[in-house]
């Protein structure tokens, strides 16, 4: 049996997307560059930063993002949305150590797992 990593992008492509609407200015959903200065701000003690081109990555489902990056995001940021951000893409990710904190995380994992027996199924 092989562990293919499409249902965790899947969670991660609606995660961001749910948390884009709910944080962009004017009622508007963020743009890449917006949200992607937004997370990167927690990063700056570090020097590290977050593209627009890895958020657009990680919403098309090409690749998830760096696990490092989003424990440091979810350990910098205290009781922030961007906190909220990063445990629900760890538990997306990895759904054997994180659960989701928010109803954004639970709806997005609740929607992968969905699919995934829904594809069990039909296979057998």
């Amino acid at each position: 049996m092989f562990k293919t990593t499409l249902p965790a992008k899947t969670a991660v492509a609606q995660i961001v997307d749910q948390y884009r609407q709910q944080h962009g200015p004017s009622m508007q959903p963020a743009t890449l560059r917006q949200f992607a200065r937004s997370l990167s701000e927690v990063l700056q003690l570090s020097g590290r930063r977050i593209s627009h081109q890895s958020i657009k990555n990680w919403g098309d489902r090409r690749y998830l993002p760096d696990v490092f990056i989003m424990l440091q995001i979810a350990n910098e940021a205290n009781h922030d949305w961007r906190r909220d951000f990063a445990l629900d893409i760890l538990a997306a990710v990895l759904p054997e150590s994180y659960e989701p904190v928010t109803e954004i995380g639970r709806e997005a994992i609740k929607a992968q797992a969905k699919n995934q027996s829904a594809k069990i199924t039909q296979f057998n």
